[in-house]
C-alpha cells in the first residue's frame, strides 16, 4: 500500500510541474517570436536610398505652376474662303499645347496580377503608359487600410504573403465583414463624386482634360475618346469617377522592410537602379466610372457645352433663359453613356437628355452607393517611391487647334461715278441674292454733269455682281454694263465723251478706271 500511495502522489505532483513547464516554454516561445529580421536589411536599405535618379525628368513631369495642367497659345492663323454665291467662311485657328502631371492613374486597361494595394513596381517611364512592371522578390507582411465607415479594426489588413490573390482575399473578407455588420448597423457609404468636362478637340486633349488619359487606355477605352469637334458639329465629354473606397498601404518603416527576411542584398542589387527605381502601388481606390459624351450640330459658340452637360446632370443649373437655350442645344444633340467596369471593359447605349437634371438619375441612387450587389472595381492607384516615399507624379503633353469658322455675307466695296458729259447720267446695280440665282436690282443712282462722284454699293451677299448704265437723251437710254462679281476694291468709273464732230460730242461712253 505504501507503494501504492507514494506511486499516486508522484503523479498528481508531476501534472503541475508538467503543466507549468508547458506553460512557461510556451511563453519564451511568443515572447521571442516575430517577424524573420533580414540580415542585410542595412545594407539594402542603404542601397535604394543611394539610388540618384531624377523622377521628374523621367516621367516627364510638366512645369505647370503647381496647378493640375496648363493650356498655352503657340500661334494664330486666320484665313477665309473664296466666296461662293455671296458667302463666305472666315475661319480662325488657334494652336493650343496642353501640359499635364497625373499622380492619380485612372485605370483604363486590364491590369489583374499588376495593380493592387502594396504591389511593389519599378518606378520608371514604363509607368507612362498606366501599365508599371512589376517586382518579383519576396516580401515581408504588408499592413493596408480600408477606409469604409464603421469598420473599426476590421478595416486594418494584416496580409502575411502579399500578392494579389492573397491582397484580393483579404480585402474580400473586410468587405463581407462590413455588409454583414456596419451595413446592418445602419452605415451607409455614398460614393465620393468628382467630375471633369471639356469640350473635345482632339482624342488625346480632351483625355487629359477629363482624366481619362488616353495613353493609359487600351483599344475598347480609347475608342470612346476618339470623337473630336469639326466645322459642322460640337463634342464634349464629361467623366464622373465615383469611389466607393479606397485601400492604402502603409508606409514602409525603412525601403527593405518590404522585401522578405531570405531576399539577399545581391538580388536586389540585381533587380533595382537608378534607371529602374523601386516603387510600391500606395493605393487602390474602388468605384465606378461614368463618362457622358454629347454631340450636337448647334454650333453657337457662346454657348459652353461643358455647362450645357453639367445642366443636364444636374451638377449646375443656370437662368432661365440660359437653361432654355441649354434646352434646345439638348435638342440638336446626341448623348452617349459610357461605363468603364471590372477589368477596364466598357459598357455604352445612347440616352435622352431633355432637360435640366435628366441624366441625373443615372449618377445617383442606389448604383452611385457600396454594397455587397455593388462593390465597385478598381478605377485609380497611386504610386510612392520606395527611397523616400513621395508620389510619382507623370507628365503628359499633346498639341491641338481649335479651328472656328463662320459663314458670313460677303459686303463688297463701293462703286463711283464721274460724270463727265453735258447729260444726265445714271447708275445701278444689278445682282443675284444671296445663297440663290434670284435676280434683283438696287434703285437707281442719278449723277449730273459735274456733280461730286456718288459712291454706291450692292447689298451684302449680293453675288454675280453687274453695274449698269443709262443716260438722259430725250429718254434714259441703256449704255451698256460692266461684270463685276465681287466688288473686292473700290470702283470708279466714268462718263466722257467718246466721239466728236465739229466741236459736237457725237457719242458718250463709259469707261472703268
Amino acid at each position: 500500500m505504501k507503494t501504492q500511495l507514494l506511486t499516486i502522489k508522484t503523479f498528481f505532483k508531476a501534472i503541475p510541474m508538467v503543466a507549468l513547464i508547458a506553460i512557461f516554454g510556451c511563453s519564451t516561445e511568443e515572447t521571442t517570436s516575430g517577424p524573420a529580421v533580414n540580415p542585410e536589411a542595412t545594407e539594402i536599405s542603404d542601397l535604394i536610398s543611394s539610388l540618384s535618379y531624377d523622377a521628374s525628368a523621367m516621367l516627364n513631369v510638366k512645369n505647370t505652376g503647381g496647378a493640375p495642367k496648363e493650356r498655352t497659345v503657340t500661334n494664330t492663323k486666320n484665313t477665309q474662303t473664296t466666296p461662293s454665291m455671296g458667302s463666305y467662311d472666315e475661319c480662325e485657328e488657334k494652336f493650343y499645347t496642353l501640359e499635364a502631371n497625373f499622380d492619380d492613374v485612372a485605370i483604363l486597361r486590364p491590369t489583374n496580377g499588376i495593380i493592387w494595394p502594396g504591389a511593389l513596381v519599378y518606378g520608371n517611364k514604363d509607368m507612362l503608359d498606366g501599365m508599371p512592371n512589376p517586382i518579383t522578390l519576396d516580401r515581408s507582411p504588408v499592413t493596408l487600410r480600408i477606409d469604409l465607415p464603421g469598420i473599426g479594426a476590421q478595416g486594418t489588413l494584416v496580409v502575411e504573403n502579399p500578392r494579389n490573390s492573397n491582397i484580393q482575399t483579404s480585402i474580400d473578407k473586410a468587405l463581407e465583414w462590413w455588409n454583414a455588420n456596419a451595413y446592418e448597423e445602419g452605415y451607409v457609404n455614398a460614393s465620393n463624386s468628382s467630375y471633369q468636362a471639356n469640350t473635345s478637340y482632339s482624342s488625346k486633349q480632351l483625355s487629359l482634360d477629363v482624366g481619362l488619359n488616353v495613353e493609359w487606355a487600351n483599344g475598347s477605352v480609347a475608342s470612346q475618346l476618339e470623337y473630336e469637334s469639326s466645322t459642322t458639329k460640337r463634342v464634349a465629354a464629361m467623366v464622373y469617377k465615383q469611389v466607393f473606397y479606397t485601400v492604402t498601404m502603409d508606409t514602409p518603416k525603412t525601403p527593405a522592410s518590404v522585401f522578405g527576411a531570405d531576399v539577399t542584398f545581391s538580388e536586389v542589387d540585381a533587380a533595382i537602379g537608378s534607371d529602374t527605381p523601386p516603387a510600391y502601388i500606395n493605393s487602390v481606390s474602388y468605384g465606378r466610372i461614368i463618362m457622358f459624351r454629347m454631340e450636337t450640330t448647334d454650333m453657337r459658340k457662346s454657348i459652353d457645352l461643358d455647362l450645357v452637360l453639367e445642366y443636364a446632370t444636374g451638377a449646375a443649373n443656370g437662368s432661365g433663359s440660359v437653361n432654355s437655350e441649354y434646352d434646345e442645344v439638348l435638342k440638336k444633340s446626341s448623348i452617349t453613356v459610357v461605363t468603364i467596369g471590372g477589368n477596364a471593359e466598357v459598357a455604352s447605349e445612347a440616352v435622352n437628355a431633355d432637360g435640366f437634371a435628366s441624366l441625373k438619375h443615372i449618377i445617383t441612387g442606389e448604383n452611385a452607393v457600396y454594397s455587397r450587389n455593388n462593390p465597385g472595381v478598381p478605377i485609380a492607384y497611386t504610386v510612392r517611391y520606395l527611397k523616400d516615399n513621395t508620389f510619382a507624379k507623370m507628365g503628359y503633353t499633346t498639341d491641338y487647334k481649335i479651328k472656328d469658322c463662320s459663314t458670313k455675307a460677303f459686303s463688297h466695296a463701293n462703286a463711283f461715278l464721274d460724270n463727265n458729259i453735258g447729260q444726265d447720267v445714271r447708275f445701278r446695280f444689278k445682282y443675284k441674292k444671296q445663297g440663290s440665282n434670284a435676280i434683283d436690282y438696287t434703285n437707281w443712282q442719278k449723277v449730273k454733269k459735274n456733280d461730286a462722284p456718288p459712291a454706291i454699293r450692292p447689298p451684302s451677299g449680293a453675288h454675280d455682281v453687274k453695274v449698269q448704265f443709262e443716260v438722259w437723251d430725250i429718254t434714259w437710254k441703256h449704255m451698256g454694263e460692266f461684270n463685276e462679281g465681287y466688288l473686292y476694291s473700290d470702283k470708279k468709273f466714268e462718263a466722257y465723251c467718246s466721239k466728236r464732230f465739229a466741236g459736237i460730242c457725237t457719242e458718250v461712253s463709259v469707261r472703268r478706271d
